[in-house]
């Protein structure tokens, strides 16, 4: 007869089973199941975002009625804001051991955080113009991305340098994240403004209410999901710290003395790999900024195709679909991370300036002809879209390698204060992005809804073609010197293991 005692017992040994069952060696496999809870992770911080990008603006001045030039600063102050407590927040990651895990415990504070002030965002009160709703509108927003987001975004980037020790696995991940991130992205794109329609019936203050409501609640069911699945990543089955997270001294067994923020500002710098790799994003999220926001204008301006944007958009971003999840196997072809990342910088620089070649050559009027649904040059900037998208997600796969790094070099983790600047120059390459293309078109002479001479669309075609190409082959001659390649990686890994 089973008494529960048994049944106790069994309960018990499954657990510690399951926790018994993760490995921290170089070989290590990570379950598919846990892989593709990252990914959705990453759709629970991206996704807003995303939201924000396409339709932010269109809320505050048309249902708000805010004035541009108000919700612009809005915008960009509250992206100031973010990239400091993301520094903050890196800080906070590495000198905090808090109950319940060294990552998720600060996942946990998020999620509250985050549903509440997304909802605060789209509140659109009776009085739009009264000043409750200008306070509203700024806690909400300032606060999400320097609070909310930051909270989740940082901690969960560390979660896979945690997870996982070998590139081949922490590729697999990246593929996942970026798979899952672009699908999301063309969802929103395709479906948000319509679901926003259909709970509004007419009525958009509440369509765009509801729909807030039901997207971060999709997106804090990840999150929760994360929370869950990485306590065995982070704490053994009694609740205690996994040996590498304990900021312990192995060889005297006393707790690290907790270093200052200038001290880890100094160790980053001396951290070669984590330099690069932060630079090289940097560059990277600045030639996005760049690329996206001129694609519309070439569309409308240079191919007089404006019908065809959204489609020709739609798939570029599905051929990213598929580059996101090829990362795996450029890595084996290229037989290393960091040489397949460069040259996959190289190849999608030269094909997006093969397009523009191509463009010059035929001229403006056949162009606009090739850009058809099926056409040539369509299916050219389509493929674009592949390298692009694996280009996109590499730096989730290089950046643990500079954690790795820095851990076998001064003896303790860094990855919450190496993701927080990955963080920062995410947030700030992006803003830069936007600025520098709105400084371009005010410098090449575009003035909106008006006849403009040939010689400002050429200028605008080289501003949203041949200039993120040009950055992308600068940031590979960064991305060159990061001085760390897969074997070498492998035997840090397994110093540092022999070391705990």
């Amino acid at each position: 007869m089973i008494t529960r005692g048994d049944l106790q017992m069994n309960t018990t040994d499954r657990r510690q089973a399951k926790f018994d069952a993760v490995r921290f060696d170089a070989d290590a496999k990570v379950r598919l199941r846990d892989k593709w809870c990252m990914g959705l992770v990453a759709v629970s911080t991206n996704g807003p975002w995303v939201i924000f990008s396409y339709f932010l603006m269109y809320f505050y001045t048309d249902i708000l009625g805010m004035a541009g030039t108000v919700a612009g600063s809005l915008m960009a102050f509250a992206r100031v804001f973010d990239a400091i407590t993301d520094l903050i927040m890196g800080w906070a990651i590495d000198h905090f051991n808090l109950k319940w895990g060294k990552y998720r415990s600060w996942v946990l504070f998020s999620i509250p955080t985050q549903f509440v002030l997304f909802i605060m965002i789209f509140i659109a009160l009776p009085d739009t113009t009264s000043v409750a709703q200008k306070v509203i509108a700024y806690i909400g927003y300032g606060c999400f991305g320097a609070i909310g987001s930051t909270l989740c975004f940082i901690p969960t980037n560390c979660q896979v340098t945690n997870m996982a020790k070998s590139q081949t696995e922490r590729a697999s991940i990246a593929g996942i994240r970026g798979v899952a991130k672009n699908v999301n992205k063309l969802f929103i794109v395709a479906c948000y403004l319509p679901i926003v329609t259909f709970f509004g019936g007419g009525n958009e203050k509440l369509g765009f209410l509801i729909s807030a409501i039901v997207f971060e609640g999709v997106y804090i069911s990840f999150v929760i999901w994360d929370f869950v699945m990485s306590k065995k990543y982070e704490l053994n089955a009694d609740g205690t710290y996994r040996t590498h997270l304990r900021n312990i001294d192995v060889s005297t067994g006393k707790e690290i003395e907790k270093i200052s923020f200038l001290q880890q500002i100094k160790e980053l710098v001396r951290n070669r790999p984590a330099m690069v790799v932060v630079v090289a994003t940097f560059i990277l999220y600045i030639l996005d900024g760049v690329r996206s926001g001129a694609t519309v204008y070439l569309y409308n301006n240079y191919f007089e195709r404006p019908e065809l944007a959204s489609i020709g958009l739609f798939f570029n971003a599905g051929c990213a679909i598929l580059g996101s999840l090829c990362i795996k196997w450029l890595i084996k072809f290229f037989k290393d991370s960091n040489r397949a990342y460069i040259a996959t910088m190289i190849i999608d620089a030269v094909m997006y300036l093969v397009w523009f070649g191509l463009i010059l050559v035929i001229g403006r009027e056949r162009s606009g002809e090739l850009m058809g649904v099926g056409q040539p040059l369509f299916i050219l900037y389509a493929l674009c879209g592949f390298l692009q998208g694996a280009h996109l997600v590499f730096p989730d796969v290089m950046l643990p390698m500079a954690v790795d790094y820095g851990q076998w070099k001064f003896g303790h983790n860094q990855a919450g204060f190496i993701f927080s600047c990955y963080g920062f120059c995410l947030t700030i390459g992006g803003a830069l992005g936007s600025a520098l293309l709105g400084i371009l078109l005010d410098a090449i002479g575009y003035v909106a809804d008006t006849v403009m001479a040939e010689s400002v669309l050429r200028n605008l075609l080289i501003v949203g073609v041949a200039l993120p190409a040009i950055l992308t082959l600068v940031q590979a001659v960064v991305q060159a010197f990061m001085g760390l390649n897969d074997k070498t990686h492998d035997q840090y890994v397994k110093e540092v293991a022999a070391r705990e």
